[in-house]
């Protein structure tokens, strides 16, 4: 059984990934400042390992001593900070936070695993992008530029290493409801998607499974847009 690092495995999104490479085959280990109970019986995750991403130093270790543990030849980078807030009234404390969990968080975890899945010549590399990232997001400025920088990042590491049987892809969600989303606005939201309706957990778990399998293996430096249509185009 293979081993992947699943970051933000704590989320909603992070929780559908984590069953649905589970089911799969996969070993998740996951990574997240905290965990919600377990919606699923038995737990997706081979391990649940707390850690703030915005420490470099403390992520390192805990990579470190999964890597010590046993060979990691997937990893996703599923967490995500996005706070709504109009750029003007935003400081740099909420930016250099985006940045940090957004952008440099999957740089270290790519960093550090890298080079095992190199050795072992082959390995699955999925970053969770944002379509905000192509098209712009009032109010998620900074978020949207980190995203567009971790799509930038995983389309030029797939260049550098395509030839040693690592792939790296993007999956790009659109709206998703979590149990957060307001259903007012959901129904506002659904109205301007294509496929009406807005995206659940289990549909971005989907595309990333797809992109960890073996049938996915002539596919790097893409991005899969898991959006309901909104952003297609012509």
């Amino acid at each position: 059984m293979k081993a992947c690092v699943l970051t933000g495995a704590g989320g909603a999104i992070g929780g559908a990934i984590a069953r649905s490479l589970s089911g799969v085959g996969w070993r998740v280990l996951g990574i997240d400042l905290a965990y919600r109970d377990a919606d699923a019986t038995p737990d997706p995750l081979a391990e649940r390992i707390v850690c703030d991403l915005t420490d470099e130093a403390q992520l390192r270790d805990r990579l470190g001593a999964l890597i010590e543990a046993e060979p990691i030849l997937g990893l996703v980078n599923c967490a995500g900070f996005y706070p709504v807030e109009a750029f003007a009234d935003s400081d740099s404390t909420s930016w250099r936070r985006q940045v940090d969990v957004n952008f440099l968080a999957p740089v270290i975890a790519c960093h550090a695993l890298l080079p095992g899945m190199i050795d072992a010549g082959w390995g699955r590399i999925v970053n969770i992008t944002s379509d905000s990232s192509r098209t712009g997001a009032a109010r998620l400025a900074v978020y949207a530029g980190t995203k567009g920088g971790l799509l930038s990042f995983s389309k030029s590491l797939a260049q550098e290493v395509g030839r040693t049987g690592v792939t790296v892809n993007c999956v790009s969600p659109g709206t998703i409801e979590v149990p957060t989303t307001d259903r007012d606005m959901a129904a506002k939201l659904a109205r301007k998607i294509p496929l009406g309706r807005l995206g659940a957990p289990e549909d971005v778990a989907a595309a990333v499974a797809f992109l960890m399998s073996d049938a996915a293996e002539y596919i790097t430096g893409e991005v899969l847009s898991v959006g309901g249509g909104l952003t297609m185009a012509g």
